[in-house]
């Protein structure tokens, strides 16, 4: 067991030493869904489009899922959320970038409601924030940015032509033989980018540095390998380490700062810290008998980054998971904190451990 890993599970066995019983551990919830460009942004943006000659227009139509030239089980996601809905009707365009067949598909959201669908191999991007129409977009090693204009009548594409910097993964001093990483970032206008060249199955592949665009980020989602230790991260959408609830009063950190000129080192030199997401600070007191419901999660304080999970890449677990192919895969042992439950006077009530969730 490395230092690193040996000093993550200190952190986590140490959570709770608590009077009170406990009913549960960490809970996701769900992410609001922005809104998109203000008419004064799109605005803007239609004229950068439509004045910039390598813009590629096409018209987009109405049409039905049912219509779709699209197998069932290849469906980008948001199509399915349609279905679930029993919702109909989305906007279609045929688009050729860099030599290569293209469906846009687009519903009533652009910012959750878009698919770059690659023609010839029947398949979607799936990196978190694919589904943004105003994500920067990879196409055949180049990023492209795309609008819907003219009303809403056609969709235009363009290279990315801002600035690139680079962002790699570091050690923090600490002695690793293998260190690589992947996922994407995402902006305060919920722009993303992908981290990690798409592989043939259109996802992120890992490595030790990407070029993305410059930019102020905070992880979407991200996995990080030290070694046999696997880490995800993403944005903290939980409680920070000031003890403040996401809310309108709590501003995002977008810590991961990606300029041109310096590149941005991941490293987790900060070390991390457990908050409670339950019960809250203000509720510290309880009658006899009450069942309270705890929550903890663990977060990088400096960066505000939310660690989903722990994995130890060199220990399967004795279990299968169901994978769409069809097959089955064993999972890595994940690195649950041992969580001990007592008394004031030192009797334990209850022990277990509190996964991550």
């Amino acid at each position: 067991m490395t230092p690193f890993k040996a000093a993550i599970i200190r952190i986590l066995t140490c959570l709770l030493l608590i009077t009170l019983l406990t009913t549960g551990g960490c809970r996701k919830k769900s992410k609001p869904v922005p809104s998109g460009l203000s008419p004064a942004e799109q605005a803007v943006k239609e004229k950068e489009f439509l004045g910039d000659p390598s813009t590629v227009l096409c018209p987009l139509e109405e049409t039905t899922i049912s219509k779709l030239d699209i197998p069932e089980e290849n469906l980008p996601s948001f199509i399915r959320r349609m279905q679930y809905n029993k919702k109909k009707t989305l906007k279609q365009a045929h688009i050729t970038l860099e030599n290569r067949d293209y469906l846009v598909l687009l519903g009533e959201t652009p910012s959750g409601d878009f698919s770059l669908y690659d023609i010839q191999k029947q398949q979607a991007p799936s990196w978190w924030g694919a589904w943004s129409l105003y994500s920067k977009h990879p196409v055949s090693g180049k990023l492209y940015e795309f609008l819907t204009v003219n009303n809403g009548t056609q969709i235009a594409a363009r290279p990315y032509q801002g600035d690139i910097g680079i962002i790699k993964i570091g050690s923090g001093g600490r002695d690793l033989q293998k260190m690589e990483f992947s996922g994407s970032l995402r902006d305060a206008s919920w722009s993303s980018a992908a981290v990690g060249n798409l592989n043939d199955d259109l996802w992120p592949e890992p490595g030790m540095e990407f070029s993305v665009p410059v930019g102020d980020y905070t992880p979407y989602i991200m996995n990080i390998t030290y070694d046999t230790l696997k880490i995800c991260i993403s944005d903290n959408y939980h409680t920070n380490a000031e003890g403040q609830k996401r809310g309108p009063d709590r501003k995002t950190v977008y810590g991961i700062t990606i300029r041109k000129d310096q590149p941005y080192v991941l490293d987790f030199s900060t070390p991390p810290v457990v908050v409670f997401d339950q019960p809250s600070s203000e509720q510290n007191t309880f009658r006899p008998g009450d069942e309270i419901k705890f929550a903890a999660v663990l977060v990088d304080p400096k960066l505000d980054v939310m660690i989903r999970g722990l994995h130890d890449t060199s220990v399967q677990e004795d279990k299968t998971i169901d994978t769409p192919n069809p097959s089955v895969r064993k999972p890595n042992k994940s690195l649950e904190p041992a969580v001990v439950i007592t008394r004031t006077n030192g009797e334990i009530v209850a022990e277990g451990t509190m996964p991550f969730g």
